[in-house]
């Protein structure tokens, strides 16, 4: 990578907002060594990715599913953050997991990469599809006792879809998560959706 490209990364990492020891979940703890400056907060899962995949981050904590948990990242400015260890105890280069794996087949690293990401963004996009469904839910609500006659029918009918919508929403969350993980081209592990059921 450039060195342009390394300093704008390293900016947009830093511009992240601050992580708090508040915003660990579970008993966690910041890391004892870690430089407070250094802990972010990111709810971006491609930057993330990207700031993984180069060095420049480790991930210390993610969402899994409909947990309402922060997405920490530390980050490390001279890109040499740790990178996971193989079984034979050599260290892997950040991008060495994007190589095609043996017989087509995933390793579980990169399988466990995957589900990572599916839970990330499982917790984004579910976010994002109430948010949506539920305010147009509350406008067609607040019109009702304003209309007449066919407007009225067709505001109800709308409610009906939306309500039908809400219902249908875990579905929608995983079909909008497989969409958004297939066209990320710089997410290698997205070969291997195909050995997870939608």
């Amino acid at each position: 990578m450039a060195e342009a490209d390394r300093r704008r990364l390293l900016e947009r990492a830093l511009a992240l907002p601050h992580a708090t020891p508040a915003d660990f979940f579970g008993g966690r703890r910041p890391p004892e060594d870690a430089d407070p400056d250094h802990l972010r907060r990111i709810d971006d899962t491609t930057l993330r990715t990207k700031l993984v995949e180069t060095g420049l981050a480790e991930g210390l904590q993610s969402p899994k599913g409909p947990q309402r948990i922060a997405s920490i990242l530390r980050i490390y400015p001279n890109f040499d953050a740790p990178s996971r260890k193989p079984s034979n105890g050599r260290s892997k280069s950040p991008a060495s997991h994007a190589a095609p794996p043996r017989n087509g087949l995933p390793s579980v690293e990169e399988m466990e990469r995957l589900i990572a990401r599916v839970r990330e963004l499982e917790h984004t996009v579910a976010r994002e599809l109430s948010e949506e469904i539920d305010a147009r839910i509350a406008s067609l609500k607040r019109s009702l006792a304003d209309l007449e006659g066919d407007e009225l029918e067709t505001a109800y009918r709308e409610l009906g879809d939306a309500l039908e919508r809400k219902r249908a929403q875990s579905a929608q969350t995983r079909f909008e998560v497989f969409r958004r993980i297939e066209s990320d081209a710089e997410f290698a592990e997205r070969a291997f959706l195909r050995f997870l059921r939608r």
